[in-house]
């Protein structure tokens, strides 16, 4: 397993599913690429690329909208993140889960982020005094 240190200049990944449109960076940042997109019957709509906007839901976790060939899909941050750096989600007997490490819901960088079962989460709620 690799270890990962914070970058003072973030390192960019492809959101996988979504490559050529959509990147990801270790400290948790989602950007669009600048690409064509074919319109119509006349050619094609350019997209500039940008920093998409986080948006933070109710259970207090970041989330954003990703769209591909007509379709939107509202993802968490912290899902990306992971999917792009240490590739799918294990699923075991109890089923994979996504840790933050610090306890910070809203800290979506690659070193506060591992995967891990529904016991280790719930331990980790525990020891920061954030669960139920």
């Amino acid at each position: 397993m690799q270890n990962f240190t914070p970058l003072s200049v973030p390192e960019w990944l492809a959101v996988p599913g979504y490559e050529g449109s959509y990147e990801v960076s270790c400290h948790g940042e989602v950007r669009s690429i600048t690409r064509q997109v074919p319109y119509g019957r006349h050619g094609c709509t350019v997209y500039k690329g940008r920093t998409l906007k986080l948006t933070k839901i109710r259970n207090g976790y970041f989330t954003v909208k990703l769209a591909l060939a007509g379709h939107t899909r509202t993802t968490y941050v912290h899902e990306l993140v992971l999917r792009a750096y240490k590739g799918p989600r294990p699923f075991t007997e109890e089923r994979g889960e996504i840790r933050h490490l610090n306890g910070d819901k809203t800290d979506n960088s690659l070193w506060n982020l591992a995967y891990g079962t529904i016991t280790e989460n719930a331990a980790d709620r525990i020891r920061h005094r954030n669960g139920k």
